[in-house]
């Protein structure tokens, strides 16, 4: 899809939901189903994908050969425009995956153009498979229900960007991050604290928690002396009133609730709840002397 920018405009100053949405593993639909049978899957896809958007109020700009541009007056309409593009391919033989964002655009020709078009492409670009991703930015605006089905996942670093762009996914009701039992949150007015505490180091972090960074490097707010560990080994940041750990290292990272229960993530999210260890790399059993302990009072 043409995501570049442009200086002419018929249209100025619109600020708009700009949705893709594109067909996961195009090309192996042809190696599976032959050119006819795949030919057919594409374009029925496509259909749907732009019957979607209209039903939820908005309209496709222009149809790629496996996927669409759409735009929306509002995040909330992407947001039921996506979720309605996931769930109609969820039993079928075709999946797609969608990313949208919400800001300023210029309209030249029909098209629409600028930085927020091309955040929306990059941002879709990063989905897996069946993944619907979202910028913070355009969740901050999205009404209570719908960002209550979002979680974070990460930030990017996208071109023409100082700094990297946060991401988040949105998930389905039957989906939850990794969660390991135990009190979730301080009792409603209370306001959520994290206690760290490595070798002799402490940190208390409050709401609203800036991203905390755990590993070998030493430009990491917990510097981690540990071989097992890597220079950027996880993060850990409030989200809703919860906290969470992700994990970007080569050898995952173990979490120990309080009980014993052990949870092994890789590149992927767990949610902390009161008290417990971190171990980076390595399985808390050998890894006794590098434990961070936690404690969400």
């Amino acid at each position: 899809m043409n995501d570049g920018s442009s200086d002419g405009s018929d249209n100025d100053g619109q600020v708009l939901a700009v949705l893709f949405a594109d067909i996961d593993g195009s090309t192996k639909l042809y190696e599976i189903h032959g050119d006819e049978t795949a030919h057919r899957l594409t374009a029925e896809c496509l259909t749907v994908l732009d019957a979607k958007a209209d039903m939820a109020g908005g309209r496709t700009v222009k149809t790629s050969g496996d996927g669409v541009m759409c735009v929306f007056a509002t995040p909330d309409e992407a947001f039921r425009a996506a979720t309605l593009m996931r769930d109609a391919h969820k039993q079928g033989q075709v999946s797609i995956h969608a990313g949208f964002h919400f800001g300023p655009v210029i309209e030249d020709s029909g098209d629409f153009y600028g930085d927020t078009v091309n955040v929306a492409a990059r941002v879709t670009d990063l989905a897996k498979a069946g993944e619907i991703l979202v910028t913070e930015d355009t969740v901050v605006r999205l009404s209570p229900p719908f960002r209550s089905s979002t979680r974070w996942l990460d930030k990017a670093a996208m071109k023409g960007k100082k700094e990297p762009v946060a991401i988040y996914e949105v998930v389905t009701e039957d989906e939850n991050a990794t969660v390991i039992r135990g009190p979730l949150l301080a009792e409603a007015g209370d306001k959520l604290r994290l206690d760290i505490a490595y070798r002799g180091q402490t940190f208390s972090l409050e709401e609203p928690m800036a991203e905390f960074v755990v590993g070998r490097q030493e430009n990491c707010h917990l510097m981690v002396d540990s071989s097992y560990a890597s220079r950027r080994h996880a993060t850990i940041q409030a989200i809703r009133g919860k906290v969470f750990l992700k994990d970007h290292s080569t050898n995952g990272t173990y979490v120990r609730s309080e009980t014993g229960e052990i949870a092994y993530v890789k590149r992927e999210m767990v949610q902390l709840s009161g008290r417990g260890g971190i171990f980076l790399g390595r399985e808390p059993d050998l890894a006794a002397e590098d434990e961070i302990r936690f404690s969400l009072p």
